[in-house]
């Protein structure tokens, strides 16, 4: 069952990254655009999926290896992680001003938001 855990973290992970990347040209990435907020693509679920992929992927070693020093190592990974997407959502937020909030606002950090089924009257 773990190693079933691990390869489904890995490809999950590594799929996340692929399409994160895919996304956001690599210039985006860089810091050499900095006039492109990219809110399409697998950012439309997630504001953060690399971030998320190398979370993922490290949960998928620690489990992989069954290591409590690689669980120790993953959970540093998510807090390192979560302090870096915080300081780059600040950093947005100057940027782009209320299209970033309002962005944040309905799109997860790590986690997809559940989408609003309501429909207006």
């Amino acid at each position: 069952m773990s190693y079933l855990t691990c390869a489904l973290l890995a490809v999950l992970g590594i799929s996340l990254l692929a399409l994160g990347m895919k996304v956001c040209p690599l210039r985006v990435l860089g810091g050499r655009d900095r006039s492109v907020l990219v809110t399409n693509g697998v950012y439309s679920y997630v504001r953060h999926p690399i971030c998320l992929s190398c979370i993922l992927l490290a949960f998928s070693a620690a489990i992989g290896f069954r290591s409590a020093v690689g669980l120790t190592m993953a959970i540093v990974a998510l807090i390192i992680a979560y302090v870096h997407a915080s300081f780059e959502e600040r950093e947005l937020e100057r940027r782009f001003g209320r299209a970033y909030c309002e962005y944040k606002s309905n799109v997860g950090m790590f986690v997809p938001k559940r989408k609003s089924t309501k429909t207006p009257e």
